[in-house]
């Protein structure tokens, strides 16, 4: 019996193994729609250049806000602004974006930077040489010359963050200048064109905030509420300019803080603009709180006061005197007398005070600088150069961001 030829085994091709990234940018998008947070979605943005991609563009179907990291302290006398991470940082993935992150602004020389705002996840410097926007969580940033008036005759009196426009992925920062006739001249930075744009004068009697030392800087400061910025210029008075129309005017205070008040103007959760003032109560040892709701019906606006009550209880070591510092996003924060040469800072949720209608101490920590919030964004404004810039309107480092992130190798 014959028997049959053998045959050969034929190879099969090798099978390529499936991998995360070859799944494509839709099947990539379902994935991540269905992680449980937003900073669970920073975090996976973290991990390659097409994640943070994908992550962009599904970041707005997370109705989760933005969580409170930390606070910059833009420190006196110039030295690069150091962090302060947010005491009750429970969560693991928002710890994760932290220590990804440069918060402590690493890659910073030291030119004498001042930090001016800090706003959609993103850091606003100023020095002698340009203004610089940084992205603490991508470690990228963005040189910007300072605003030049035509005339020349002109001068910068303070810089600041607009509030977000309809694209996401763009910035726009506010120069007043200060012109010789004591008139007011706003002009616009956009990084869709990395220019500056000139606007009209402000009418008469409209001024740019007063210049502070450094432990009342944060009387004068911007206040971010809805698409408003307001500044204080007298006792009884707010500037305001409305961002959509770039409109000048004064608004009037409510009839119940006095002189003696300290207040800011912000924003709660939802946006809704609020004032949030605090008066000494030295005969009965007390720290009175109230807090009004900005209402507009009808084109008129006028203040509704939600809440008093008594604070005195976050402040120690019989402390009675406390300023109100800011509020965003709902988070007010409190500086109380001087403390090892600096002020003691005291933050709370403003919500859960109305809700509950007691203050509970969220945070607390002494500081001798500035301090500003930082909320992580997401999406954040991109720092890659204006297509239509030219090389002396803006120069971008954010190409570096892939390399200095692979180089790092930090662990999240």
């Amino acid at each position: 019996m014959e028997t049959p030829p053998s045959r050969k085994r034929q190879r099969q091709p090798q099978r390529q193994p499936t991998t995360l990234m070859s799944l494509g940018d839709d099947m990539l998008a379902e994935i991540l729609r269905r992680l449980p947070s937003l900073p669970s979605l920073a975090r996976a943005a973290f991990a390659c250049p097409q994640l943070r991609s994908v992550a962009s563009s599904v970041a707005n179907g997370f109705i989760s806000p933005a969580p409170l990291l930390g606070y910059f302290i833009s420190v006196v006398g110039g030295d690069i602004p150091s962090f302060h991470r947010a005491l009750l940082l429970s969560d693991r993935d928002v710890a994760g974006v932290v220590r990804r992150g440069d918060f402590q602004l690493a890659d910073f020389e030291d030119y004498g930077w001042r930090l001016m705002d800090c706003r959609l996840g993103l850091l606003l410097l100023t020095s002698d040489r340009c203004l610089t926007v940084f992205d603490p969580l991508s470690g990228s940033r963005l040189r910007i010359p300072h605003c030049m008036s035509k005339g020349g005759g002109g001068k910068s009196s303070f810089h600041c963050f607009l509030p977000a426009c309809d694209d996401v992925t763009s910035f726009r920062v506010l120069c007043l200048e200060s012109t010789g006739g004591g008139r007011v001249r706003p002009h616009v930075y956009s990084s869709g064109t990395g220019e500056w744009r000139p606007h009209s004068l402000a009418p008469k009697g409209i001024r740019p905030p007063r210049k502070g030392d450094q432990h009342s800087f944060h009387h004068y400061l911007p206040m971010h509420a809805g698409a408003r910025i307001y500044w204080k210029t007298s006792e009884e008075m707010l500037t305001l300019l409305d961002v959509g129309s770039m409109k000048f005017s004064h608004v009037a205070l409510p009839d119940k803080i006095c002189r003696y008040s300290s207040y800011a103007i912000g924003d709660m959760e939802d946006g809704t603009t609020c004032i949030v003032a605090v008066s000494n109560i030295t005969t009965y040892h007390k720290l009175d709180m109230r807090v009004w709701f900005l209402k507009e019906e009808d084109g008129l606006s006028s203040w509704e006061r939600q809440w008093r009550g008594d604070a005195s209880h976050m402040l120690a070591d019989r402390i009675r005197v406390a300023k109100v510092c800011d509020v965003t996003a709902g988070v007010v924060l409190l500086s109380t007398g001087f403390k090892n040469k600096g002020l003691r800072y005291i933050a709370f949720s403003l919500k859960d005070t109305l809700r509950e209608g007691t203050t509970k101490l969220a945070d607390f920590f002494t500081s001798a600088g500035w301090v500003h919030p930082y909320f992580m964004a997401w999406p954040r404004p991109s720092l890659l150069k204006a297509a239509g810039s030219t090389e002396n309107a803006s120069t971008s480092e954010s190409e570096q961001e892939d390399a200095a992130g692979s180089n790092k190798k930090k662990q999240i």
